[in-house]
C-alpha cells in the first residue's frame, strides 16, 4: 500500500508562510557585513591571492557577451528567395561584411524559414485533398490544431 494516497499532499499544510532556507538566513546574517568582506577580498586580490582576485571577477564583473555591429547588404534586402537570400549572406560573410559566427546564425535562420514554410506548403496542400475528397466537410481545424 503506499505511504500517500494518489492526489493528496504529503504536507497538506505546506510550508509555513515567511520561512527562509538556509542561504536566505546566511545571506541576511552577512549583510551588514558585506562592504568589510569585500574591502578584504580586494585587498587579498591585490596582493596576489588568485582566489580571492578569481572571486572579484567571476561574481565582480558580469561575462560580456559578443555584441555583434550593425550591418547592411543590399543584396539581401533585394534577394527575393531564400537561396537568394543565402547567397546574399555567404557573400557578405566572404567581403568581410559580416563575421562568420552571425552568417551561420543568418543562414540557420534562413533554413529555419524554409522549413516552417515547407510545413505550411503541406498543410494547404492536405487541407487541399481533403476538401476534394470530402468537399461538404471542413478539415481545417483537425489540420491545424
Amino acid at each position: 500500500m503506499a505511504q500517500f494516497e494518489p492526489g493528496q499532499s504529503g504536507n497538506p499544510s505546506g510550508r509555513p508562510s515567511g520561512s527562509k532556507n538556509r542561504s536566505t538566513k546566511l545571506l541576511e546574517s552577512i549583510e551588514e557585513d558585506l562592504p568589510a568582506l569585500l574591502a578584504v577580498t580586494k585587498e587579498k586580490a591585490l596582493q596576489g591571492d588568485m582566489t580571492a582576485m578569481r572571486l572579484l571577477f567571476d561574481r565582480g564583473l558580469p561575462v560580456r557577451k559578443p555584441v555583434s555591429p550593425v550591418f547592411d547588404i543590399p543584396e539581401l534586402a533585394m534577394a527575393s528567395t531564400l537561396t537568394e537570400q543565402a547567397q546574399a549572406v555567404l557573400s557578405g560573410v566572404c567581403r568581410g561584411f559580416i563575421p562568420p559566427d552571425v552568417g551561420s546564425q543568418l543562414i540557420m535562420a534562413i533554413g529555419a524559414t524554409a522549413k516552417v514554410l515547407e510545413t505550411d506548403e503541406v498543410v494547404r496542400r492536405i487541407i487541399h485533398l481533403e476538401q476534394a475528397a470530402l468537399p461538404s466537410v471542413d478539415r481545417r481545424q483537425e489540420v491545424l490544431y
